[in-house]
């Protein structure tokens, strides 16, 4: 049992510790003020959606779709970094009323879904032959691990948005940094997951 504690942790570490960044991003930007709920369970249903994948790929099952596919969640965040970039964001928009809430929160669940199923599709790699050494309660205590890790993830991204020289620096350059990172990111997805490789071969 400790072993795999011990193993869970690592995997968690190595894998997402880099994700840190842009959940801070997500929480601070000014549009998402208030919404860290809605970020956060996105968030722990993108990572679960993976760790389910990685478990019915050791399973055998064979529905784990190629990488370069995971890559075109990237086109998501790209699709929203330009369009930051160009139009900027409506600040209107946060007194629409509730209609226009809802479908910002639609909206916001569907860039965090995208966003962590693409930055953390090339965990599959190590999240299916990890889970062929394990089964039974080992697998149960390993996505309990993961959970709690993702919470504390979660918790400490959120924390930086309190550092008030960040928050300060993140609502004067908002525009600027969040398209260009959420562009980039996009761009990363893709480049990371062989989909740009992908297509430059099928020419």
């Amino acid at each position: 049992m400790f072993k795999v504690i011990i193993t869970a942790l690592v995997t968690y570490l190595a894998t997402s510790i880099d994700e840190i960044p842009i959940l801070f991003m997500l929480y601070a930007k000014q549009s998402n003020k208030g919404r860290a709920k809605t970020i956060t369970i996105s968030y722990f249903l993108g990572t679960f959606i993976l760790i389910g994948i990685g478990l019915l790929g050791a399973l055998g099952l064979g529905v784990i779709p190629q990488q370069w596919v995971m890559g075109l969640f990237g086109l998501v965040p790209v699709f929203l970094g330009i369009k930051i970039l160009i139009k900027g964001e409506d600040e209107e928009e946060e007194e629409e009323g509730i209609k226009k809430a809802l479908q910002r929160y639609k909206s916001l669940w569907i860039q965090v879904l995208a966003i962590t199923i693409g930055l953390g599709a090339d965990d599959l790699s190590v999240y299916i032959p990890l889970f062929t050494t394990i089964k039974g309660g080992e697998i149960l205590l390993m996505v309990l691990i993961f959970a709690l890790c993702t919470a504390v993830l979660c918790v400490i991204s959120y924390k930086l948005t309190s550092i008030n020289i960040l928050d300060k620096f993140i609502e004067k350059y908002e525009r600027f940094i969040t398209g260009n990172i959420f562009t980039a990111i996009g761009i990363f997805i893709m480049y990371n997951n062989g989909t740009f490789a992908h297509f430059l071969t099928e020419l």
